[in-house]
């Protein structure tokens, strides 16, 4: 009679053990990849800079470059060579600058118009002085300026998407 109750209790043990197995397999992949991101730094934009341009190719009259991202890391992958946008560079007395080329009004692309002398957004009609001043349309303020360095010859620009509309300058 000591063995029907030894077996039963093995049987028990062996299928509690079995099923606890394969649940931990099964658990194992799904917790994993839920808390990958807990304590790794994710970004959602460049906050390196990135090399633009050679800085002798900038003179009085504005260049468009487009800046992409080396890599951008979200939780859970990575990308290469992301676009992120364009900026406008040009020189003055005071040395380089660089205006982002999203119309701060509602996110359009400005053009430089050659023949006027100054940036046109095509959406809404806004225009900006060389300088990025506001001239005329409804963007309530004039183009982004976006930090720039030089090393190496090169031109560095951070990345920074502000805010769509309004008057103040906010990153997005």
């Amino acid at each position: 009679m000591k063995q029907a109750p030894d077996r039963r209790r093995f049987l028990k043990v062996a299928t509690c053990a079995l099923g606890g197995g394969i649940g931990a397999t099964v658990a194992a992949p799904a917790v994993s990849y839920l808390l990958h991101p807990v304590g790794r730094r994710t970004v959602t934009a460049s906050s390196e800079p990135i090399d633009a341009i050679a800085a002798d190719a900038i003179g009085a009259e504005p260049v468009r470059v487009p800046l992409r991202a080396r890599m951008l890391r979200d939780a859970w992958s990575a990308t290469s060579d992301v676009p992120l946008g364009a900026a406008w560079l040009r020189r003055d007395e005071r040395g380089v600058h660089a205006l982002s080329a999203v119309c701060p009004h509602l996110g359009c692309a400005v053009g430089f118009d050659r023949r006027a002398g100054e940036f046109r957004c095509p959406c809404h009609d806004s225009a900006f002085a060389v300088s990025g001043e506001r001239r005329s349309g409804p963007s309530e303020r004039g183009l982004d300026p976006l930090p720039l360095t030089i090393e190496d010859g090169r031109i560095m620009i951070t990345w920074i998407r502000f805010r769509s509309g309004g008057s103040s300058r906010e990153p997005a």
